[in-house]
This record gives C-alpha cells, sequence and structure tokens, in this order.
C-alpha cells in the first residue's frame, strides 16, 4: 500500500472525526451551559473548558483543511508543472549559443545530427523512438560540443508534449548536475535532497509533491553537466543518480546504462550547412584548410567558425576556434584588459550560472581562488581556538552554576560528539613558515565570548521549566528526551534505543526530581544547537575548497587542537569546584546534547559568515581590478558579445568550453591578440 495513501485517509478521518466531535458533542453542550441549561454529566467539571475546547477544534480542523487543500494541490499540479518545464526548456534553447548563432546568420535551422545505438545510425529527429526501444533509460555519449545538450532539451520538449496528452507519462524535467557538489558526502539521501531542491527551484515542485511523484516514478530525470563533476565523486554520482535518471549526457558510458553516441559531422553535412547559409557564409569553404577540416566535426566547433568568419571576412581561420572567437567578440573594446580579468575571475567559478545582473556568486564560492594560507590561517588555526574557547566557556558557567560534575560531563560529551559529527575537516599543518598565533588568539577570544552567550542561553532555558508542575516537567523530560534520542540515534530502527534512552531521565528523576535534569538539558540542547550548526558551517566552507588546497592542507592531525580542547575544558570546569552539583543535572546536560547531530544541518548564513572571513584574502586582487565593480556593464556586454547568455534572470557562459578557455587564459597575451 502506497505510504502518502495512507497518510492522506489518516488526515481524512481526523477530519472527520473532528468534526462529528465538535458539531455533535462539544458545541451543543457549550451553547446549553452558556444560556444556563444543564451540565452533561459525562463532562462534569471540564464544563468551564468547553468554548476552549470548541476553539482549538475549530482551529484544527481549519489546519487540516488547508494541509489537505495544499497536499491536493501539489500532487495535482502536474500541468503547471508541465508549463514551467516547458518554459525553462525553451529558454534555455533560445539563450543557448547556437540559437544565437542561428540569429547571427537569419538561418531556421542547426546542422542535422546523427545519433548511433547498437551500432545503427539513426537521425536525431528520431531520437524520441530511440528512447522509447530502449526503455526510458539512456546515456546521450559525445564530446564536449558534439550537440548533446540541445538533444536532451529538445527532447525534454517532446516528451512535455508526451505528457500534456497522456495523464500517466511522466513529467520530464531537465537538471544540471554542476550545481551538485559530493565533497565529504556520507548519507546516500543527498542526491535526493539536491534533486529535490533543483525541482522546486527550477520548477516550483514542492518538495513533498516531487517526493510523491519520484516515489511513484511520475518523473522523467535528464540530466546535463555530469562532466562538471570532479572526477573524485564521478563514481558516486553515477550510483546516486542511477534510480532516477532516464536521460544522462555524459562524455562516457556509464555502467549499466545503454548508450546512445552522438555522430561527429560529416564534411558533407558540413558543406550543406554551409550552402543554406549563402550569402553570409560565401568564402568560408574555401577558407577550410586540411587542418581547420581535421577539427571541423562538432556543432560547437561549425558554431564559432560562422560567428568569427562573419566578423572577421577574411580568408585565413586558425584551428583555435575557442580562442579566435573570443579575441574577436573582445577585439573592438577600448577596455578589453578589465572585460577579460573580469571574464576570467567568473570563469575560475566554475559555477553553472553567475547570478543576477547586480549580484555575483557569494564568497563562499570565490574560495577555490584564494591561496593557501588564509584557508590555514582559517581551518588550522582560528576555527579549533574558537571552538576550544566555546568549550571553555560553557564548561565554566555550566560548572559555576550547576557543579563541578555536569561540567565535566560537558567537556566530555562536547569533543566526543564533535568527533562523532565529523564535519570539521582535519587540516593541520602551515604551508611553510606560518605560525598565526595572533589568529588564534583572536579566534579564542571570539569562541570565548560565543560561549558565555550559549551558556547564557542555556541557562535560561534550563530555568523555564521551574514554575511547571512536578508531572508536567516529568512528563516533559522523557519526551524531550525520547526525540532528542529519535534523532541522534542512527540506523534504520532508532525507536528502541530512543526508548531506552528516554528510559534513563524517567528513572532517575525518582530520587533527583525532574527540575534538576530540565536544569542541565537547557545547557546542553543550547550547547549542543551551537556546536551543530558551527561543525556544518565548517564542514560545508571545507567542501567549497577545492582538493587540490586540501590535499596540501590534509598532512596531519593538528599538533595542539586533542590536548587543548580537554585541557581548556578543564579548565573552564574550575568554575565548579565550589559545589560537586547533582548527577540528575549532568545527565541532563548529556541528554540536551543529543541535539548535535539533528542541530548539524546545512543553513546558510553560518556558511556565508565563515566565508565572508575566509574570502578577506581576496579583498585586494579585487582592489586591483580583477572583477569590475561595473557588474551591470559587465554581464551585459559580455552577453552582447555572445559570451554570457541570460535564463530565468541568471547569467551564465555561453558554453563550458568558452568558460574553461577563459579559465585557463592568458590575460595579458589575450589583450594583446585583441589589439592585434
Amino acid at each position: 500500500m502506497d505510504p502518502s495513501g495512507v497518510t492522506r485517509a489518516a488526515r481524512l478521518t481526523a477530519l472527520v472525526a473532528l468534526c462529528l466531535v465538535t458539531v455533535v458533542l462539544l458545541l451543543p453542550a457549550a451553547i446549553s451551559v452558556s444560556t444556563g441549561g444543564a451540565v452533561p454529566g459525562l463532562l462534569g467539571e471540564f464544563a468551564r473548558w468547553l468554548w476552549p475546547a470548541v476553539g482549538a477544534m475549530v482551529l484544527v480542523a481549519i489546519g487540516l483543511a488547508i494541509w489537505e487543500r495544499v497536499r491536493g494541490h501539489e500532487t495535482s499540479n502536474r500541468a503547471a508543472a508541465l508549463g514551467r518545464v516547458e518554459a525553462h526548456v525553451k529558454a534555455l534553447l533560445a539563450s543557448s549559443l547556437a540559437a544565437q548563432t542561428q540569429i547571427k546568420l537569419g538561418v531556421l535551422r542547426q546542422p542535422r545530427l546523427s545519433v548511433r545505438v547498437d551500432g545503427e545510425a539513426v537521425s536525431s529527429s528520431d531520437l524520441e523512438a530511440v528512447y522509447d526501444r530502449l526503455g526510458h533509460t539512456m546515456v546521450l555519449v559525445g564530446p564536449v560540443g558534439s550537440g548533446r545538450s540541445t538533444l536532451l532539451r529538445e527532447l525534454c520538449l517532446v516528451l512535455v508534449e508526451r505528457a500534456r496528452n497522456d495523464p500517466e507519462a511522466p513529467i520530464p524535467v531537465v537538471v544540471d548536475l554542476a550545481t551538485w557538489r559530493a565533497y565529504g558526502t556520507r548519507k546516500p539521501t543527498e542526491f535526493t535532497a539536491w534533486l529535490l531542491r533543483e525541482m522546486n527551484r527550477r520548477y516550483g515542485i514542492s518538495r513533498s509533491a516531487g517526493t510523491i511523484w519520484l516515489r511513484r516514478e511520475r518523473v522523467a530525470v535528464l540530466i546535463d553537466g555530469l562532466d562538471e563533476v570532479p572526477r573524485i565523486d564521478r563514481a558516486h554520482c553515477e550510483s546516486e543518480l542511477a534510480p532516477f535518471a532516464s536521460v544522462v549526457c555524459s562524455t562516457e558510458p556509464i555502467e549499466n546504462l545503454p548508450s546512445v553516441y552522438v555522430e561527429p559531422l560529416s564534411r558533407g553535412q558540413v558543406l550543406e550547412y554551409i550552402a543554406s547559409v549563402s550569402p553570409r557564409l560565401d568564402g568560408l569553404e574555401s577558407a577550410l584548410t586540411p587542418a581547420i577540416w581535421e577539427r571541423l566535426d562538432s556543432p560547437l566547433a561549425l558554431n564559432l567558425l560562422a560567428l568569427t568568419h562573419l566578423d572577421r571576412q577574411v580568408d585565413t581561420i586558425g584551428t583555435d576556434f575557442v580562442g579566435s572567437f573570443v579575441v574577436e567578440r573582445l577585439s573592438a573594446q577600448r577596455a578589453a584588459g578589465p572585460t577579460i580579468r573580469a571574464l576570467k575571475f567568473l570563469a575560475r567559478l566554475g559555477r553553472p550560472d553567475l547570478g543576477a545582473p547586480v549580484h555575483m556568486p557569494h564568497r563562499r564560492w570565490w574560495l577555490p581562488l584564494l591561496p593557501t594560507r588564509p584557508l590555514w590561517l582559517l581551518f588550522v588555526r582560528a576555527v579549533p581556538a574558537a571552538y576550544a574557547g566555546g568549550v571553555c566557556a560553557v564548561a565554566f558557567l555550566t560548572g559555576l552554576q550547576l557543579g563541578l560534575w555536569p561540567a565535566l560531563v560537558f567537556v566530555v560529551a562536547a569533543s566526543s560528539l564533535l568527533v562523532l559529527v565529523n564535519r570539521v575537516p582535519r587540516v593541520f599543518h602551515p604551508p611553510g613558515r606560518a605560525h598565526g598565533l595572533l589568529t588564534a588568539v583572536l579566534g579564542f577570544l571570539a569562541g570565548v565570548f560565543a560561549g558565555l552567550l550559549v551558556g547564557l542561553a542555556g541557562l535560561w532555558l534550563g530555568g523555564i521549566g521551574t514554575p511547571w508542575p512536578y508531572a508536567v516537567a516529568y512528563v516533559f523530560v522523557v519526551v524531550a528526551a525520547f526525540f532528542l534520542a529519535l534523532g541522534f540515534v542512527p540506523g534504520d530502527a532508532p525507536i528502541p534505543w530512543a526508548v531506552l534512552i528516554a528510559a534513563a531521565p524517567g528513572v532517575s528523576m525518582i530520587w533527583t526530581g525532574p527540575y534538576a535534569v530540565l536544569a542541565g538539558m537547557g545547557m546542553g540542547f543550547s550547547a549542543g544547537v551551537a556546536g551543530g550548526v558551527f561543525a556544518a558551517a565548517v564542514g560545508r566552507v571545507w567542501r567549497t575548497v577545492r582538493p587540490g588546497q586540501q590535499q596540501r592542507m590534509r598532512l596531519g592531525r593538528p599538533w595542539w587542537i586533542q590536548p587543548a580542547v580537554p585541557m581548556l575544558g578543564l579548565v573552564g570546569a574550575l568554575g565548579g569546584l565550589g559545589a560537586v552539583g547533582s548527577w540528575g543535572t549532568a545527565l541532563g546536560v548529556a541528554l540536551g546534547l543529543l541535539v548535535t547531530p539533528t542541530a548539524a544541518r546545512d543553513y546558510v548564513w553560518p556558511f556565508d559568515a565563515l566565508a565572508e572571513v575566509a574570502a578577506e584574502g581576496l579583498t585586494r586582487p579585487l582592489s586591483l581590478g580583477e572583477l569590475s565593480f561595473r557588474r551591470k556593464a559587465l554581464l551585459h556586454l559580455a552577453q552582447d558579445r555572445l559570451l554570457l547568455t541570460r535564463v530565468d534572470g541568471e547569467y551564465r557562459f555561453a558554453h563550458v568550453a568558452l568558460r574553461d578557455h577563459l579559465a585557463s587564459c592568458d590575460p595579458t597575451a589575450l589583450v594583446r591578440a585583441t589589439r592585434r
């Protein structure tokens, strides 16, 4: 039975039951009591709560009705999703370099492409039949620039039309793997989470509807950008996408998936295309030397060659089609130097999109461009020192207010849980002579200040339950411990372990009472949330750093962080020497710290703040003109020169080959070439 169907049936049943109880029992009784009538014997002393109960029931019923309406809207919003997919894919096709070439040349078509499947050559117009014959799963294999992405998008439009005519046909969605990074991936569901985010971001498909559609195989996932995934993550990525993918673009075949090879352009196809563009490309055929013919085997090469010839109108063309195209695009610019440096900077980011007209990608995507020293200062000096300072401050407050035993439990548990979360990278040897003592001191002081705030928040949380009745506090501690343990225990069956963990405070409170456990739980919860978010931020920013920098820094464990954290924590625990404290409070601290793995999620602001600190090393290069502050003018200029395109309000490079060429170019040599 489908779990979503069971959930919906339970929701509807609850809604009907609430309405019946409210209308048949509570509302008449409340009206009777208000008008001076007799109180039903069933209700007894609860008669004064009738109207509040009616109000609560009405609010819950309204909430369930809204939820049902929203969920029903999400699961039935098929037509809107198809419209958004069609609009986005058409925008991608219209902004592509191939479409811009057609506009420049005044033609309505691109060169005819053919594909090969099982040794048989097939026209690209029959790709839908090939897709059906291969069981709706295949890999489009071909080199960069062979037209795979265009074929993928055209196939998506065909499948959109099919889905409109057939309610049982899946909804096709095109996603770009260039936005996915698997550095440090450990959870097998991370790809699913990324896919759901992309479907929501690009096509407005909510996470709940996307989850249901993926489970029911109502979505056909068409994947582009697999070649953008780093080699170290390629195998992992292929295994993750296999259960979802329908069509994948790749330069290499994928194991266990049927391959469809995009054939290179033949000389006849090239000549046919040149003749169809007459007279715009007259003279191009005579300029094609044997060296050029050898490399003129893809739609990208033909488009770049045609545009370059159209602008130059000369008889000699080099074999570096991308380089010649870039030079010709920028040759008429008086300020070509700053433009080239800025485009090189953006190309080195390796991002599929470059943001809106005014906003550049956030600084955490600039980290791969930093030298090793600023990153070493951040990850080796500032981060461990800040964590040590925070542990010291929280341990001191815990010992001062709750006693020595809770402080010792906090030090041991906090250090162990950070290792368990495993988000902080192991990066600990400086490149050359770089000590960074001042950075460590500043990081420690910042950690102490943050730890004091966390400790004060924990004391406030622990004191909230003081006025509660004994039974309420007791039940709250047991229930809270259960849910904290539920998020902490890994595995497929965490409930039995969570019950056992929740039984510990239930038994101990017979002797200690619930208030002592609540006081410690507030401190542990506050510290656990702060530590989890901190560890997640460090791990996320670390995964943004390019692997080469990681390897240069990954030379061993820290020479001082392992002894420093416990030692400083013990120094902080000296605040509790005046009082030993209750072991019930110590148990509460340990229970509250169980929230640490749950808090280690991918929030936005801590990552951005940490990346902002690391990216300060870029301030000087930016001020020297590496990236122009006239960002909007720069992006508009590059778009006008066909180096950038704009899709859904976001700029991106017209082709990955252009981006890679600009990322590896020598700006000085390129400026000289544009002047010539």
